[in-house]
């Protein structure tokens, strides 16, 4: 055991020994880090505007309306990462001019009806289906305006 924390520090202190950066060469290494950061971070923004672009072009679907893919989506559908073993059913939101909206999903019974309802970053708002809020039994989720979130209780 002595043996293995002996190994384990050694590395580690040549390890940090080894690395020298100049200043120069340390806000190079920030700017390269924060523009990683900048990609992965837009990562779900870029792919919830992929799947609304996919349904405004190829479907005759507006916003507001839900888009039904009757069959497994594949490298057509050009979103980052489509599930090739799921049926989508799609709506896009935009309760900025309509006001609020009421998202009614069926009961599941005994079926594989999941669903997230999220915002553009793709952060979930709420789940449906039998992992969701209404355990597989339907319900009804309200969406509201941006101007009327705050009123939420």
């Amino acid at each position: 055991m002595r043996r293995a924390i002996l190994a384990i520090v050694t590395v580690l202190a040549m390890a940090s020994a080894a690395v020298a950066f100049s200043p120069d060469e340390l806000q190079q290494r920030t700017v390269e880090r924060r523009a990683v950061e900048a990609v992965i971070w837009s990562i779900p923004a870029v792919n919830y505007d992929l799947m609304l672009q996919e349904m405004l072009t190829k479907t005759s679907g507006e916003m507001n309306q839900i888009v039904y893919w009757s069959r497994p989506l594949d490298w057509h559908n050009q979103t980052l990462a489509p599930n090739p073993d799921a049926i989508y059913l799609m709506v896009f939101t935009d309760t900025k001019d309509v006001g609020p909206v009421v998202i009614e999903v069926p009961p599941a019974d005994g079926g594989s009806i999941n669903g997230n309802i999220v915002d553009v970053w793709q952060m979930p708002l709420e789940d449906a289906g039998p992992s969701g809020a209404d355990q597989g039994k339907g319900g009804k989720y309200l969406v509201l305006p941006p101007a009327l979130q705050s009123c939420q209780s």
